[in-house]
């Protein structure tokens, strides 16, 4: 292998790393039910009231995922994931300042919804681009387990923090927490070149 190839390399796998990363962050959905509990207990909202904010962020998590693809065709991954990531971090300030249901709606449901829509459209599709064909249907499934592996340690460390410093600090430091995370990985995220010259696999191909 060539350094050329070996930097190809290296620069394939780190795509892949940091979309996983970036999912593992996204998957903050995860981490509600831990708030809904705390909402209900510490503040008397009722199960309907905290169901809203959720329902609001899946419906937004959905609908943006549209424009979150024409956007990552037009402009590429790094901007698309920039802008998820300073979102999710101003909608859990939202919500933490708020701390009722039109500011968890609006902080929680609706920016960061549209937060998850934007981020989760970009790690995947540009991480299986450096691969060949024989090889993306593995790095789709890694980088997409990264949002089902979010349930492992978000829920936990939400209950941490929320016993530790209260519900409204839980939602500062889990957002600035994953804003940082998803600023940093975006640092790593480019499409391969078009010609396909640097796609991993290629020295498989001519074995």
């Amino acid at each position: 292998m060539t350094e050329l190839q070996h930097q190809n390399n290296s620069q394939a796998y780190m795509v892949a790393v940091s979309g996983t990363v970036i999912n593992l962050c996204l998957g903050v959905l995860y981490a509600w039910s831990v708030f809904s509990k705390e909402l209900q207990d510490q503040l008397g909202m009722t199960a309907t009231e905290t169901s809203l904010p959720y329902s609001v962020a899946i419906a937004l998590f959905a609908f943006f995922m549209v424009p979150a693809g024409i956007m990552l065709d037009r402009l590429g991954p790094r901007l698309l994931l920039l802008l998820s990531g300073f979102l999710i971090g101003i909608g859990f300030v939202i919500a933490g300042l708020t701390l009722n249901v039109v500011g968890l709606v609006i902080g929680f449901g609706i920016v960061a919804g549209a937060a998850m829509g934007f981020g989760y459209a970009a790690p995947t599709p540009v991480a299986a681009k450096w691969f060949k064909p024989h090889l993306r249907g593995t790095i789709t499934g890694i980088v997409v387990s990264g949002y089902g592996l979010a349930a492992v340690y978000v829920s936990p460390l939400a209950d941490y923090l929320i016993q530790g410093f209260g519900v409204a600090n839980a939602f500062y430091y889990l957002g600035a927490f994953f804003t940082i995370l998803i600023v940093i990985a975006s640092m790593f995220m480019k499409s391969p070149p078009k010609d396909g010259s640097q796609l991993v696999g290629n020295l498989l191909n001519r074995r």
